[in-house]
């Protein structure tokens, strides 16, 4: 899965690099209602937010993992914690948490890159307008996603039948 969450970031860098080669000096980086732009900048600086927003998340998502390992059990707010707090399995949950936050980190960066492609999409149109609708079904799907990704992970953080 981390491979995967690679891939997303990358396949983000990539979009961003496009952007910079193909839009106006000046592009709109907010939109109101109906999609009309509100705010505007320099392409550059519209590159830029990638690097202070998505980086970090990438760095979070990708050594998320390590967040288990070390940190002491008052600091982890996690179900079950008595259980997966025990010496022995703490290295399950390590590879569990882990999976878990690379899987939500790629599917963070699918929305960032579908979000992007619709603003990309949008600088390009003349009149500058984005695609509410479009937004919509993407923001939309991301919230389903979301909320099935956190059962799951509830799901797999129970204590197995096994250990009662």
């Amino acid at each position: 899965m981390r491979k995967i969450l690679i891939a997303a970031f990358v396949a983000n860098l990539i979009l961003t690099a496009v952007s910079l080669a193909v839009l106006p000096d000046q592009v709109a980086i907010h939109f109101g209602g109906g999609g009309a732009p509100d705010s505007w900048a320099s392409k550059e600086f519209n590159a830029s937010i990638f690097l202070v927003l998505e980086a970090p998340f990438f760095l979070l998502f990708y050594f998320a993992h390590l967040m288990t390992r070390g940190t002491p059990g008052k600091f982890l707010n996690i179900p079950n914690k008595d259980y997966w707090l025990e010496a022995t399995n703490r290295a399950v949950l390590e590879r569990r948490f882990g999976n878990f936050m690379a899987e939500f980190g790629v599917a963070i960066f699918v929305f960032f890159f579908c979000i992007s492609l619709l603003a990309l999409q949008a600088n390009l149109n003349e009149p500058v307008r984005l695609n509410v609708t479009a937004v919509m079904v993407v923001l939309l799907t991301f919230i389903i996603y979301t909320l099935l990704w956190l059962v799951r992970l509830l799901q797999g953080l129970r204590v197995p039948p096994s250990a009662g």
